[in-house]
């Protein structure tokens, strides 16, 4: 009998050891994982019954579906969805015994709604324009920007387009993210162009803004000018005293260099042919206030007309010499002075208003 009951208690031990949580179920209380939880108005939750099996059959239940509704359930564990603002009690009923949960659910934050402003970075830009030619020759403020980046703020939208409008707009190029750059300077004649860029969103909607160019190499010019006029004309000199003076400045600083007819080398690199200095003696003259205009003929060398107090003159510094060159000054009048309007098709009224 002894070794009946022995053999009995070795059995139980042995199926002790071979169903795994058998004597941990049989130990641990079933409880809810949590017994209370705060969530937010759409949020979801797994809430669980520990202490019983994955497959156990718990029944769930909420008190309020519309504050948190059961979305899942899967044996001891459940899927809370947080529907609005409220408290609700969640049970689970395992074998006849309830297990509670108090969910409060808190409203969802709003998020704030975007401004929609759109702007420019700047509504006004200017920009210098510095031909390669003579960027080792003159100087210049190291400020004057070269380009400028458009860019769009305070909205979502994108742009759609960039566009240049208005007298001046073939001056400048504008790629398609804003980026406004020059082609090439303004004349001396016309020293700054203006025009309008208009970024176009893609909603339809404008933004403007005012665009200005200016010549470096127009700058310096008239500051050889005035450097010029503080050093050598006087308030007491006449108007055909000023162009004269003008004449010999250019024929004194300057050499004749063959095929080169740009002005702007007169001044800058001390050089040019009899065209170059034909039109440096006209903008340095109307720089003064006196009306002159170049003789464009072929066999016009060196001519510039000039009318100074009155009177009509013949300035002449297109000798081909090395500085100091030769220059000619004489007053021209009658049939003399109609051949030469004639033959360089010069409106003589241009003086006279």
């Amino acid at each position: 009998m002894r070794r009946k009951n022995t053999i009995i208690i070795l059995f139980a031990l042995v199926l002790t050891l071979l169903i795994p949580g058998m004597e941990t179920e049989a130990k641990t209380k079933p409880k809810l994982a949590a017994n209370k939880k705060t969530m937010t108005a759409g949020q979801t939750y797994k809430l669980k019954l520990k202490g019983v099996s994955a497959k156990a059959k718990v029944k769930w239940k909420t008190s309020k579906k519309s504050v948190v509704s059961i979305a899942k359930k899967k044996g001891n564990t459940v899927t809370l969805k947080a529907k609005k603002k409220g408290t609700a009690v969640v049970t689970a009923t395992y074998k006849k015994k309830q297990y509670k949960c108090k969910i409060t659910v808190k409203a969802k934050k709003k998020e704030k709604a975007t401004a929609d402003n759109p702007t420019l970075n700047s509504k006004d830009v200017t920009l210098y324009y510095l031909s390669e030619t003579y960027k080792d020759y003159i100087k210049y403020d190291k400020s004057h920007m070269r380009e400028f980046r458009f860019r769009v703020s305070g909205t979502k939208k994108e742009v759609r387009d960039w566009k240049i409008t208005g007298e001046g707009a073939d001056y400048f190029s504008i790629t398609d993210y804003g980026l406004l750059q020059m082609d090439w300077e303004p004349a001396y004649v016309e020293p700054c162009v203006t025009a309008t860029v208009t970024a176009i969103l893609e909603d339809g909607r404008k933004l403007t803004a005012a665009v200005r160019a200016y010549s470096e190499l127009n700058i310096y010019i008239d500051t050889v000018f005035t450097d010029f006029e503080k050093q050598y004309i006087t308030p007491s000199m006449t108007e055909k005293e000023k162009a004269e003076k003008a004449a010999w400045y250019i024929s004194t600083t300057s050499d004749y260099e063959l095929y080169n007819n740009n002005w702007f080398d007169i001044f800058i690199k001390g050089k040019g042919d009899c065209y170059a200095s034909r039109y440096a003696v006209q903008y340095m003259c109307n720089h003064m206030g006196i009306k002159a205009l170049v003789c464009r003929n072929y066999d016009a060398h060196g001519q510039t007309l000039v009318f100074a107090d009155g009177k009509f003159y013949m300035i002449i510094t297109g000798y081909n010499e090395p500085q100091p060159r030769r220059y000619t000054m004489y007053e021209i009048s009658g049939e003399a002075l109609e051949k030469v309007a004639k033959e360089n098709l010069i409106d003589l009224n241009y003086f006279y208003q």
